[in-house]
């Protein structure tokens, strides 16, 4: 379950490809997500052609109704740039995105249904120690042995995203950035065990809807509920700790974005405008 988020990622691309990777990546995201969890599952013949026809439908439905919703909200947050924003205007444009992330989780449902009754335990194996190599590799790149290696880590990746959007940033902003990572402190030990309380859930409904005679709606509500635990984690220390860290997220972004200058803004709604005219072209392809 949670191989479906490259999906939107892919689909979304802004916040990890250049934009000219967009149209590319979206046209061919079907073979692209269906090759991703392959590598996790190792399909058997039929079952990749049960995939490849699911993703098939998937996309098609996402091209005509969920690609509207982002370019409307690529227009309201190219207004945003236009002005400072509020920690809650942030946090607005967040929510709105893990919006757009629920609605394709809902309609993935039917496929997830179909795909996980015919897994193998070989296949549940595979997966298994798919997820475990993850998990070390994201151990690696965030859960550096001291606070300040994980600052200097969180600082290089915030750099270059902010960058990415306004341009060059100041030593003022840069500064802005190092102050605001030293007081908000994330904590890996706690991300990791929401990891692994993930892994363990997905195993678990993936093991369920093998199960012959539950019903299709039983299915469903199953996988439903599953998401909905990674929405609202049930582990109390993960979910209090995600929440702080968002509401500092949204205060950051409007700090930051109060102290840019016209050029950065321009850059920043230019950013935008090139994905929006990505994405509204994309719909009619």
């Amino acid at each position: 379950m949670r191989n479906i988020t490259p999906f939107l990622l892919l689909l979304i691309a802004m916040t990890m490809a250049s934009c000219s990777l967009v149209k590319t990546a979206y046209n061919n995201a079907p073979a692209l997500i269906a090759w991703r969890l392959d590598d996790y599952f190792s399909f058997n013949d039929a079952q990749k052609t049960k995939l490849k026809l699911a993703l098939q439908d998937v996309h098609a439905w996402h091209r005509q109704n969920e690609l509207p919703r982002y370019v409307s909200l690529l227009n309201t947050i190219h207004d945003d740039l236009s002005h400072d924003v509020t920690a809650q205007t942030a946090c607005q444009r967040i929510e709105s995105i893990k919006s757009n992330l629920q609605t394709l989780q809902i309609k993935m449902i039917p496929m997830i249904v179909e795909i996980a009754g015919t897994l193998s335990d070989k296949q549940l194996q595979h997966l298994q120690k798919k997820l475990e190599k993850r998990n070390q590799e994201w151990k690696e790149e965030w859960w550096q042995e001291t606070t300040e290696e994980q600052r200097e880590v969180r600082l290089e990746k915030s750099e270059e995203f902010a960058e990415k959007v306004y341009g060059d940033l100041n030593e003022k902003q840069i500064n802005l950035l190092k102050q605001v990572i030293a007081k908000s402190d994330i904590n890996p030990a706690i991300i990791y065990a929401e990891i692994l309380r993930r892994d363990e859930d997905a195993l678990d409904i993936l093991k369920a809807l093998r199960n012959l005679a539950s019903s299709n709606e039983e299915k469903s509500q199953l996988v439903r509920a599953g998401f909905e635990r990674m929405q609202t984690s049930p582990n109390a220390a993960y979910q209090a700790h995600i929440e702080t860290v968002t509401q500092l997220s949204c205060e950051t972004i409007a700090s930051l974005h109060a102290t840019t200058t016209a050029k950065q803004r321009l850059h920043a709604q230019q950013w935008i405008e090139d994905y929006k005219t990505q994405f509204t072209q994309l719909q009619s392809k």
